[in-house]
């Protein structure tokens, strides 16, 4: 395997489906379709950490990755293996936004954006960055350096019985069964609802509308005041102007439980 790869402790399988990535970005270098294959990470390897790089992954290659967004898709993961059994083992990433469990590739897994628990994603049919690349300055790095691991039955059996709706999360019974997995979802459909709310706009009802994103969080979604207050704050980035007290924006959380209207 060339030093370059040696150095970043890929994986030796993956050489046959490099792909260099242009800097700083996830779009290939030269013109790529799956069908083509990749490159080897030729450019990259000419130089080393100035372009980005990846891994073709299945159907075109051996592997699948599952994606794991963040805090919540660690604590959705915990509960997959509660209910199912732990992972095995295997080829781990950090990447910017969570962690890429790289697994051996099995006929019917399909991609999926949140079926399985949210923020928790099945991704093939493309590929992913791979350590020595980085976004925006932040750096795609090895956790877990160990051979990649044939994925488990259980893990195999959910990835492929996937909605044909795979950009939309589907609420999985087992997984509810998770404390806190189905409020969990509940917050995730109330988050997408609220981002498609008009802003509160000062001098247009702006307080009427605060007010009426608070009684759909309160009484439609029915949440409690703690993740109210989360989705609330990211609404009010894009108030015109932002309600700079934060007490002012929460007491709309209060009135709407009081009067439902």
């Amino acid at each position: 395997m060339p030093k370059g790869l040696q150095e970043m402790k890929f994986r030796s399988e993956f050489e046959p489906y490099l792909l260099t990535i242009q800097h700083d970005s996830k779009k290939p270098l030269n013109k790529w379709s799956p069908q083509s294959g990749g490159d080897g990470g030729r450019n990259w390897l000419r130089r080393p950490n100035y372009y980005n790089i990846a891994v073709i992954l299945a159907p075109y290659s051996p592997y699948f990755v599952l994606d794991i967004d963040g805090e919540r898709g660690y604590k959705n993961l915990q509960g997959l293996q509660i209910v199912y059994g732990k992972l095995p083992r295997t080829f781990v990433v950090k990447s910017p936004s969570g962690w890429h469990y790289y697994f051996q590739y099995h006929q019917g897994i399909k991609r999926s954006i949140g079926w399985l628990a949210p923020s928790i994603d099945i991704i093939c049919h493309g590929y992913t960055l791979l350590p020595g690349s980085v976004i925006d300055g932040k750096k795609y790095e090895v956790l877990e350096d160990v051979p990649i691991s044939i994925a488990p039955d259980w893990l195999i059996k959910l990835a492929s019985n996937t909605s044909k709706q795979i950009d939309t999360p589907a609420k999985n019974k087992a997984v509810a069964q998770y404390d806190g997995e189905d409020y969990e979802f509940t917050i995730w459909r109330a988050r997408k609802y609220v981002e498609k709310m008009a802003p509160a706009i000062q001098g247009q009802g702006g307080h009427t509308q605060l007010l009426r994103v608070c009684n759909i969080l309160v009484h439609k979604f029915r949440l409690d005041d703690a993740d109210c207050r989360d989705i609330l704050m990211d609404y009010n980035a894009r108030c015109e102007p932002p309600f700079t007290s934060h007490r002012e924006l929460f007491r709309k959380i209060s009135e709407a439980r009081k009067y439902h209207g």
